[in-house]
């Protein structure tokens, strides 16, 4: 059970393509260390279309296997950035005030203070890029990941709004993350995560359109302690009734796991 991981208080299966089907005695097991849920998923990568999946990228086919507007947008990309891996104290210097800048459509709950910032670059956990200016020096994208065995979760990336969108600085450094991961360290793939439950962000619909990304159809099951599963087992059926979001995310992840395509 080394693969899982307590997050936002459940555990989640952070190897995917390593994964099996739990028992109720293992979530349970799980459950004793706390957290209030197990998420797992299994069958990964399966033929038929199901109701949870991965978007990754497991090929990498260089500039070429891209549609053509892609291509003339990335060249755009590196005509005017240079796409670098960078040491968590370069990207603490130059990578707080635009990871805010890149949330800022999302509201202020999203942003993060100095301390919030040094702490996450500085916990040893993670990859760093920047797409920086080739005149300017300043950083307009960024990229934050983090190897997990034999595969690459891509955690999180962003781009200054200010930046001219005719530079399209995130295609550059999309590719070339591609590039670095499948082709020079050779991983299995590249994962932008799970189907949101969500859905607040088109960054998948984007990878899949763009950059060949595709989805690795599974199975998912949910696991709860015994109040919250019988609140969820009492709510369900009102689930398209309830308005509190956070509440309705969780129910409709729930129905991907009872094999429910809404």
């Amino acid at each position: 059970m080394e693969a899982f991981r307590l997050y936002k208080g459940g555990w989640v299966n952070t190897i995917p393509h390593q994964s099996v089907k739990i028992t109720q005695d293992e979530a349970r097991n799980l459950l004793k260390k706390g957290g209030r849920f197990v998420k797992n998923v299994y069958n990964w990568d399966k033929q038929e279309p199901s109701s949870f999946w991965y978007v990754i990228k497991d090929v990498y086919g260089g500039i070429d296997e891209l549609p053509v507007k892609v291509r003339n947008q990335v060249r755009k990309s590196q005509k005017t950035y240079d796409f670098k891996k960078v040491s968590p104290e370069e990207m603490n210097e130059l990578g707080f005030d635009l990871f805010n800048k890149s949330r800022e459509r999302f509201g202020q709950n999203m942003s993060v203070t100095r301390e919030q910032w040094a702490s996450r670059v500085n916990s040893g956990d993670g990859d760093f890029w920047l797409a920086v200016d080739k005149e300017t020096g300043m950083a307009e994208g960024f990229g934050i990941n983090r190897i997990i065995g034999d595969y690459c979760s891509y955690v999180s990336m962003g781009v200054n709004p200010n930046a001219p969108k005719s530079t399209y600085p995130m295609y550059g450094l999309i590719l070339e993350m591609n590039r670095y991961y499948l082709e020079e360290l050779k991983l299995n793939y590249v994962c932008d995560g799970a189907r949101s439950i969500t859905e607040h962000s088109n960054i998948q619909p984007f990878l899949e359109e763009k950059f060949k990304f595709r989805k690795a159809y599974c199975d998912i099951q949910m696991i709860y302690k015994p109040l919250l599963g019988l609140a969820v087992k009492l709510l369900f059926p009102f689930r398209k009734l309830i308005k509190i979001k956070k509440l309705q995310a969780f129910l409709y992840q729930e129905s991907m796991a009872r094999g429910i395509i809404e």
